[in-house]
């Protein structure tokens, strides 16, 4: 019995010693990096607070500002939660407050939200890569002083690292999903001028597998972030009304970094898709006459239409449908950035070099010199 007393109180000890340090660690971590943002010029303001022994890193920020005066951005929450069990610390969980605040110099947005928490799994090295992120929305609503408001009854963003061998790479399972989307009132007052379109989009579901030639971790974001070499699209569908698009199709980023494949799409009441398109500025109505007249001859081979089925194909560097190009293919892959600064870092300018003078190389001679 005492030398079992003994084995606990030294297990006691210890684990005592490992949650304190471990506490103190994530303390100064977070301190240090509020640091780094002042010394770079920026409003970085909160109290921190670590608790949940034995079994928990519970991080509490409360009275958060985060401010870039440069640009005019900023952050405001009452209270900030990071989680984490002491004995996972590769897996965090962060929640978001009832209520929060990010501002503009055009205006200011007030978020409120019955529950926005996020969880996030790295893998058990120093290196933390990224193994699954996960984000859970539920009545979010957001009001801007300029008069308008939007919001979501329910959504999901979640990412997984693809299983082995079920892509090439590093690729990563993506998926979104959307109900009873709320858009601003200014750019539904665009989209849809007459008001004959609900007030909300009926749902929205987002299903893609990026594929990269690295993986993510904390190395990539120091040094140079990954490249998207491939885009698998298992499914885009969104439904408005009486309009609704599906998208399938796999794209690869050819040696310049444009799009190079195939996507199959399926639109109900495409025309009105099209119109919708040229209100919001991203098509001309010059274009759309030509372009409807084409598809109007595809969707009559189908019997429908009002359905559109069709194969929008991407290679050297234009987008066609069937033979006809219809725009440039877009840029899958931006040039790489190597030895990107962390956020709130900035680089010091280099030293002016020295200029030439008689007593530095590549100066004029003294007078009676060789």
């Amino acid at each position: 019995m005492r030398t079992l007393f003994v084995v606990v109180l030294v297990a006691a000890l210890g684990w005592s010693g490992y949650w304190w340090a471990g506490s103190r660690a994530k303390e100064a971590a977070l301190s240090g990096w509020l640091a780094e943002q002042r010394a770079a010029g920026w409003v970085a303001d909160a109290d921190l607070t670590v608790r949940g022994f034995p079994n928990r890193f519970d991080t509490m920020v409360t009275d958060l500002h985060l401010a870039d005066p440069r640009s005019g951005w900023s952050w405001t929450a009452p209270a900030f939660q990071i989680l984490a069990l002491s004995y996972r610390p590769n897996h965090i969980i962060a929640v978001w407050p009832p209520r929060q605040t990010v501002s503009s110099p055009a205006e200011r947005i007030t978020v409120e939200a019955e529950r926005m928490r996020g969880s996030v799994r790295f893998a058990p090295n120093t290196g933390l890569a990224l193994r699954q992120a996960l984000v859970e929305l539920k009545s979010v609503s957001l009001v801007s002083n300029a008069g308008w408001r939007a919001g979501i009854s329910e959504g999901q963003v979640a990412i997984r690292r693809a299983p082995a061998g079920a892509a090439p790479d590093y690729g990563y399972d993506v998926s979104l999903t959307a109900q009873t989307l709320r858009l601003p009132e200014p750019l539904r007052a665009r989209l849809d001028p007459a008001g004959v379109l609900p007030a909300s989009v009926n749902g929205a579901t987002i299903r893609l597998t990026p594929v990269f030639d690295a993986e993510w971790d904390r190395r990539s974001v120091e040094a140079g972030l990954p490249q998207l070499t491939t885009l698998n699209v298992g499914n885009v569908s969104f439904a408005w009304g009486d309009m609704e698009l599906t998208v399938m199709g796999r794209l690869d980023a050819d040696t310049r970094g444009r799009a190079e494949g195939t996507l199959n799409v399926t639109a109900r009441n495409w025309r009105e898709m099209l119109q919708l398109g040229v209100r919001a500025g991203w098509l001309t109505q010059d274009i759309v006459g030509s372009v409807e007249a084409g598809l109007g001859i595809l969707a009559r081979l189908t019997g429908e239409t009002e359905r559109l089925d069709m194969t929008v194909t991407f290679g050297n560097g234009l987008t066609r449908i069937g033979p006809v190009p219809i725009g440039p293919a877009p840029q899958l892959r931006a040039p790489r950035v190597r030895n990107r600064p962390r956020l709130g870092r900035r680089r010091k300018p280099p030293a002016p070099a020295p200029r030439a003078g008689p007593d530095r190389p590549g100066g004029p001679s003294p007078p009676g010199g060789r």
